[in-house]
């Protein structure tokens, strides 16, 4: 599928989360999210409030994930920050998959993670949830995928990008596995526009993209 910068821009969650993100870099995504028109943007949380405030009546949402780098945050925390978060203007909510009950066997633990925030958010809010399928097998992403399907998101995600990369094979398997009861987004060391081309065709439908590596794909889309 061939797809313009814009289109990508549409379909991607700009992203600037590292731990030594600055301010001034979360006002220069601002003015990029605004020039490109990014779908949202999701930054460090201190910052959420402003934001939400310097993208008020544009098309530009505002994202926020409610859980620690390991999915590890009790339940009931991470419903919590969730709704702390609709409270404070965020339009979308990432979770992270319990990896540790997981691989644990402890499958009621996960869904009731998973449905803990979805049940404090509501039906309406788009809600995702990150597998981190680099610590994964394949057998293993099919499970995950079932078990968030249970447990009431809108989206399976592929990774947070902190952990390692997902790969075309990861999103195939995710797919299948999925069979339309969930979107997928990919997100984790997608650099190129033929990489985004190829995984909407096997079923990607939203992107999670660093701000720097988002803008070069724009451009490389717009030079094609």
């Amino acid at each position: 599928m061939r797809i313009s910068g814009h289109e990508f821009a549409r379909m991607c969650d700009a992203t600037l989360t590292g731990a030594v993100a600055t301010h001034q870099e979360m006002l220069e995504m601002i003015k990029q999210a605004k020039k490109y028109h990014f779908y949202s943007v999701i930054g460090q949380r201190c910052y959420l409030d402003e934001m939400v405030e310097k993208l008020k009546g544009t098309d530009v949402l505002v994202g926020a994930g409610c859980s620690n780098i390991t999915g590890a945050d009790p339940a009931e925390v991470k419903a919590n920050f969730a709704k702390w978060h609709l409270a404070h203007g965020a339009q979308e909510i990432e979770n992270i998959m319990n990896i540790s009950a997981f691989k644990s066997g402890l499958d009621d633990m996960v869904v009731r993670d998973v449905r803990a925030v979805r049940d404090a958010i509501g039906p309406n809010v788009v809600y995702k949830c990150i597998l981190e399928v680099c610590y994964l097998n394949d057998d293993e992403i099919r499970h995950a995928c079932e078990l968030l399907i249970e447990g009431g998101v809108d989206y399976v995600k592929t990774s947070t990008g902190k952990a390692g990369p997902a790969t075309l094979h990861h999103v195939e398997v995710m797919s299948e596995a999925c069979k339309g009861r969930a979107k997928i987004k990919a997100a984790g060391g997608i650099r190129s526009i033929e990489t985004v081309e190829r995984m909407l065709d096997l079923g990607v439908e939203r992107f999670g993209v660093g701000l720097e590596s988002a803008i070069k794909i724009i451009e490389e889309a717009n030079s094609k």
